[in-house]
């Protein structure tokens, strides 16, 4: 089956100038043949020629005012459409459509709008743990995988940090589930206390956090996250009576692009740090060292 030609919309605006144009041309002609003398002597004249060129002229005129019209309030407010689609396609949330006239696409402009607005609301909704507040697993993915592009095109460091709180099950199971949910609001407003606006902190699992230290190299990175690890039972707890039960923290620290050069492998090598951590006894910092290639 032959497949139907598409046209744009400047070449059915063309069309639709052509077309009146060539409707005008066709009128004067009619005109020229009913009301010669008139013409002639409205051209200021008694040659025929200078009627001719008025009919034109004004044939031309007519044209160039209703394309001028046609472009002014249709074709460049779709376009203005057209190009603010494309630019939230591309993943520019802020673009919005400004039209101030006519008033049917400033009407259109004012949905297409409030559509974005939607949209944005929903994607931010689906990035953020409800719990904590903090981003999820879904946008820290993404993230990471921006910052290790920008850091392997710029030739800048990356740090990353896994957190896990220890025996956050036992929590649950010994003070209840809401016990455990305000265990990790807190944790979670801790870390992030704790940051430059500048970092990242998503709530990576369960009870497993992620912190993304764009343009920090390892050592200083380790001396942040000791810092933040060591201060976590001093913030986080919990509420016993008059008592308090410090909850303690491990974490697992990978750089890019020593321990992993793409978002899979280095997040995985934090995760192996992490669990290292763990086994050492838990409330501790582990590095993930990769092994010397060139060792015996």
């Amino acid at each position: 089956m032959r497949k139907r030609q598409s046209f744009s919309l400047a070449g059915k605006l063309s069309w639709l100038c052509a077309s009146i144009m060539g409707i005008l041309g066709l009128a004067l002609v009619v005109a020229w043949s009913g009301y010669r003398s008139e013409l002639v002597r409205l051209a200021g004249g008694n040659s025929p020629a200078a009627a001719v060129y008025l009919i034109v002229a004004g044939a031309a005129i007519a044209g160039i005012m209703v394309y001028g019209f046609l472009n002014r309030y249709v074709k460049q407010p779709m376009r203005a459409v057209e190009i603010t689609a494309a630019r939230v396609e591309a993943g520019d949330v802020d673009a919005r459509v400004r039209i101030t006239r006519p008033k049917e696409f400033t009407e259109l402009a004012a949905s297409f709008n409030r559509m974005i607005d939607g949209v944005v609301r929903a994607q931010v909704k689906a990035d953020i743990d409800q719990l904590t507040g903090l981003f999820n697993y879904r946008h820290a993915y993404a993230y990471l995988k921006t910052q290790i592009g920008l850091a392997q095109r710029y030739k800048r460091d990356l740090t990353i940090a896994m957190f896990d709180i220890d025996h956050l099950k036992e929590i649950n199971d010994l003070y209840g589930r809401p016990a455990g949910d305000k265990v990790l609001k807190s944790a979670a407003e801790y870390i992030k206390s704790q940051l430059r606006q500048v970092d990242y902190v998503a709530r990576y699992g369960g009870e497993e956090f992620l912190i993304v230290l764009p343009e920090t190299p390892p050592a200083p990175a380790m001396t942040v996250i000791e810092r933040v690890q060591r201060g976590f039972s001093d913030k986080v707890f919990i509420e016993r009576g008059e008592g308090k039960s410090p909850v303690f923290v491990s974490a697992g620290v990978a750089d890019f692009p020593r321990s992993g050069e793409d978002e899979v492998n280095l997040a995985a090598a934090a995760g192996v740090a992490l669990l290292l951590a763990k086994r050492r006894g838990r409330n501790q910092v582990a590095y993930f060292r990769v092994p010397d290639q060139k060792a015996g």
